[in-house]
């Protein structure tokens, strides 16, 4: 019956994604979230839903990202996986018994970094047959799992940045599984970015913040904190996700806080390079909580 129930749930949401697409284009958005029942296609312009794909309770979807040929990749908490856009499953890698994948990416060369937190952590990169090409392991000294990290980040050295919950840092490690560096965060870091300026950004989770940092000093060099955007105030800082004309998307999860549909407060929220807000979603009725971002190009 489970089955039958998804099969028709996404031949409906299929149906419903092709004949939206078929009017004028706007931006589109691919949005998960760990909570959230299921993930998302949304029409920017309108914030209508033109897609949906039905999640597994507890499967704590943090990374779900569009692959430049019209796929999607995403992590949960027992695997990571490839399917298209009518809910078929291409490949799917399983997580061991005690470990949760925590990061789905595409990589410039058009393969895909996965990631699962564990005994040892894993850090895949898969071809798009779902082939493994590379796996490095590396304990992060951190026993709980769920405690490791949630987005990894491959760097144009060849390096693995990985934000750090419980210890609050950010480690560039290399292909050997070296240590290369470690930069201290103000908070649990959640991912980090690279900037046109050679520096990052990082989000750093509950500290309600997220920072600009330079990893060969490990200097933060700023700090943008809740209330310091108006019209806002942050509650976990999950994704960060530059925009074409330099703004940014924030994540803005809501997982920990149980009075927060009371106050209002985005879920997510898009600023101009000026640090403006200019668009949002603030819609707890037909939105979960959000932690993941992809733009649908």
């Amino acid at each position: 019956m489970k089955t039958l129930f998804l099969s028709v749930a996404l031949a409906i949401t299929g149906f419903l994604f092709s004949a939206c697409s078929s009017s004028p284009a706007s931006e589109k958005l691919l949005l998960a979230g760990s909570g959230w029942n299921k993930m998302v296609i949304i029409d920017k312009a309108s914030k209508q839903v033109q897609w949906e794909y039905p999640l597994e309770a507890g499967w704590e979807c943090n990374s779900a990202v569009w692959t430049p040929d019209g796929k999607i990749l995403f992590s949960y908490k027992k695997g990571a996986r490839l399917m298209d856009q009518d809910g078929n499953i291409l490949w799917n890698i399983p997580a061991s018994e005690g470990s949760e994948f925590q990061t789905a990416r595409v990589l410039p060369d058009g393969n895909y970094l996965v990631a699962s937190c564990g005994h040892p952590t894993r850090i895949l990169e898969v071809n798009q047959a779902g082939d493994i090409l590379f796996e490095l392991n590396y304990e992060t000294g951190i026993e709980d799992p769920h405690a490791q990290f949630r987005q990894i980040y491959k760097n144009a050295q060849g390096n693995y940045m990985m934000p750090l919950f419980q210890t609050a840092e950010v480690r560039e490690i290399n292909p050997k599984g070296e240590l290369v560096r470690t930069v201290k965060l103000p908070g649990n870091g959640y991912c980090v970015i690279p900037l046109p300026n050679g520096n990052y950004l990082a989000a750093c989770g509950d500290s309600h913040c997220y920072v600009e940092f330079n990893l060969e000093s490990g200097e933060i060099l700023r700090t943008v904190k809740s209330g310091d955007i108006e019209g806002t105030e942050f509650c976990f800082v999950a994704q960060l996700l530059p925009t074409v004309d330099g703004g940014l998307y924030i994540c803005n999860w809501q997982g920990h806080d149980p009075t927060v549909a009371d106050k209002h407060i985005p879920q997510l929220i898009e600023i101009d390079k000026s640090g403006k807000i200019v668009w949002d979603v603030n819609d707890n009725q037909n939105f979960g909580m959000i932690s993941s971002i992809s733009v649908v190009e």
